[in-house]
């Protein structure tokens, strides 16, 4: 059978074509069309939609405005009403006391000075001495006895001159936490406290510091094994001229870092925390992470830009409302509203916009031409069949009050990894890196239980870190 297509621009104004071929020109431009949505689907993803870092954002703003997933409330910027603040405070004992005594007449002629003091205002001036440095010279008595045999007063002091515990561990501190490279941390010191420090020096502090919190890393693995909930992340590092893995595993008390070649099962295997881990594991879809025995949570934050893509570039109502009903059931549990009945609410809803998901999805349009392999779901139908298969790992936070809404722990201490690349630059060794991750690891530990880092890292710098292992 042959039909006529009206094509406007040839000069003969139309062609014959046959039934079959109009068929698969039609099949072809509905898959082109398919096509062409899902690729503009992609150049509209950012961080607000998707799992790319905010860095992937550049500086260009949207028309509307920057888009979130954080509601809109009346409350105005800054702190809220309630908030205790901070100020500086006066303290008890002063360094230094300077005293502005009143000289002169008063108006009648009397002389002041003499006159008793009625009231003292104090007002404190906290700022940094002059001189920053502290130089102790060790004296060491040498004698000699009648017999002979010359004695020398025991010192711990070996070189004629070096540099103390806490400049070594101010070095670390910038090194390793404030991430200032070797050249800007030398720059500090001639400017700030008038000493010339080498690479050699910040080198073997780091090092020195690396080998004196062996015990303290096992110590945090082990902790991090008892915990009843961990965060899991990974994120990608330049090492060595190539892209190796730092896995991050955390609570609120602890803090690990692991530097791996591999992203996934090997690598989280070679670290050794989730393979016997019997607690829950909140992480985002990271199909490594499934791989393990634990209970696990997904990170709603994650599948909540997933489903602002799905809303906004392909425009299922599916996706809007189970943005509303994860959102409400995150503000019913930070109220504390979360009973039998609200919960059951929340599941019966669920299940509903599944149902409903099923019936907006469009079928997943079967290609002319075969191709080995399963046929490509679109990526709003993936989502939808992730939120079907995964509910239980989705709403644990519902159900379990020491799992929380989404993984943010754990991406505000993997960010700080980026942080370190952003302003060092890349690892050059891969001893450079695990150095980095292990003293990391520690003063993230320490500060996550109210220690002095300064402190912290001098007392590791002795042999003796802080207690930063607990038993329940």
């Amino acid at each position: 059978m042959l039909i006529f297509v009206a094509i406007m621009d040839l000069p003969e104004g139309y062609i014959l074509i046959k039934q079959s071929e109009y068929d698969s020109l039609l099949a072809t431009i509905k898959e082109l069309s398919f096509r062409i949505k899902e690729l503009e689907g992609i150049i509209s993803k950012n961080s607000s939609n998707s799992h790319k870092p905010p860095s992937s954002d550049g500086y260009k703003k949207e028309k509307q405005g920057i888009k979130n997933n954080r509601e809109q409330t009346d409350k105005k910027q800054g702190a809220q009403p309630g908030n205790a603040g901070k100020t500086l405070k006066r303290i008890a004992n002063p360094d230094k006391i300077v005293e502005h005594k009143i000289k002169g007449k008063c108006v009648c002629g009397t002389e002041l000075e003499p006159l008793p003091i009625k009231k003292i205002h104090r007002r404190q001036v906290f700022d940094l001495p002059e001189k920053l440095l502290e130089v102790t010279e060790h004296q060491i008595e040498i004698k000699q006895c009648v017999c002979g045999i010359r004695h020398e007063a025991l010192c711990s002091i070996k070189g004629i001159t070096q540099y103390g515990e806490r400049i070594k561990s101010t070095a670390i501190y910038l090194n390793q936490y404030q991430y200032l490279p070797f050249e800007r941390t030398q720059e500090f010191f001639e400017d700030i406290v008038g000493i010339s420090i080498s690479d050699s020096v910040l080198a073997e502090s780091n090092e020195q510091c690396y080998e004196a919190l062996k015990k303290p890393e096992e110590q945090i693995k082990k902790a991090l094994q008892q915990s009843k909930v961990i965060h899991n992340d990974e994120t990608g590092i330049r090492c060595k001229g190539d892209t190796q893995w730092i896995h991050s595993c955390s609570t609120e008390q602890y803090t690990h870092y692991s530097i791996q070649e591999k992203r996934g099962k090997e690598g989280i295997d070679a670290i050794g925390i989730l393979t016997d881990y019997k607690g829950i594991s909140v992480h985002d879809r990271w199909a490594s992470y499934d791989k393990y025995t634990c209970t696990h949570a997904l990170c709603n934050a994650h599948l909540l830009r997933e489903l602002k893509w799905v809303k906004e570039e392909v425009g299922r109502a599916w996706a809007e409302q189970m943005i509303g009903l994860l959102v409400r059931a995150n503000n019913l549990k930070k109220e504390n509203e979360l009973d039998q009945e609200a919960i059951l609410t929340i599941e019966q809803k669920y299940l509903k916009i599944i149902e409903h998901g099923l019936k907006e999805e469009p079928p997943t349009p079967i290609p002319k031409i075969k191709k080995r392999g399963r046929i490509k779901k679109t990526k709003s139908l993936k989502l939808l069949e992730a939120f079907s298969n995964r509910k239980e790992e989705i709403l644990r936070f519902v159900h379990n009050k020491d799992v929380p809404f989404d993984n943010n722990l754990a991406e505000r201490d993997i960010r700080m990894v980026k942080l370190k690349q952003k302003i060092s630059g890349c690892f050059r060794t891969l001893y450079g890196a695990q150095v980095f991750c292990r003293i990391r690891s520690y003063i993230s530990t320490a500060r996550k239980q109210g220690y002095p880092i300064l402190d912290a890292i001098k007392a590791a710098l002795v042999g003796s870190p802080v207690a930063i292992y607990h038993t329940d």
